[in-house]
């Protein structure tokens, strides 16, 4: 049999990189020139930062540097799927049609990128960064040919925890079937939202606009 499976809800596209110092300061600056209040000023920040590339290409290009936007930057780490726990259903298509399966039953497979072992690749005048959005819609996983009728305990799911880089997301990165591994494909999608730019010090610390006063 063929088996199918469809994930509705959040997905998830996470990029992690670096941004100079004084590139984030410039816009931060922009920012509370134009807002008085911290809260306006973050908005300020995260709208710059992903939708206004005519802007902060201007301030890359005063620096040195370039910026074709968000989704162009040297990645570390860049990881695109289903969020694992904002109301994440299955639909699995054994052949007789889609069948609801809760993943919360589901054996998890988990790994946790180190905040570590992005710190040592960032510079001098540098800060770590995470930037993501989030759409709402869904990925398809299917496996061409396996044996017998469908059992969920020989379904598990692999997960990406980002908690050491102080992200609350966690993002599916993979099904298995009685150990096989299933093709994953992005599906439909509607809507997007932004994750709140998330700076990190080569210390470790997160970083919030008065760290760039």
């Amino acid at each position: 049999m063929a088996l199918h499976i469809t994930t509705h809800g959040d997905i998830d596209q996470i990029v992690v990189s670096s941004l100079s110092r004084e590139f984030v300061r410039k816009i931060y600056r922009h920012c509370w020139g134009k807002n008085n209040t911290p809260y306006f000023a973050g908005n300020c920040f995260r709208g710059v930062l992903y939708f206004d590339e005519r802007l902060a290409g201007k301030y890359a290009e005063d620096l040195g540097l370039s910026w074709n936007g968000w989704l162009s930057v040297p990645k570390f780490h860049h990881r695109t799927g289903a969020c694992y726990e904002h109301g994440l259903t299955l639909a699995v298509d054994a052949g007789d049609g889609p069948v609801t399966v809760a993943v919360a039953g589901l054996e998890v497979v988990e790994t946790r990128p180190r905040l570590a072992d992005f710190l040592e690749r960032i510079g001098q005048g540098e800060v770590l960064c995470l930037l993501g959005a989030v759409d709402k819609g869904e990925m398809t996983f299917s496996l061409p040919d396996c044996t017998g009728p469908f059992d969920p305990d020989k379904l598990s799911v692999r997960v990406e925890r980002l908690s050491d880089l102080y992200c609350e997301e966690a993002i599916v990165t993979g099904l298995a079937y009685d150990g096989r591994t299933l093709s994953m494909e992005t599906g439909q999608s509607r809507g997007k939202s932004m994750i709140d730019p998330l700076l990190i010090g080569r210390d470790g610390a997160l970083l919030d606009m008065y760290d760039f006063a």
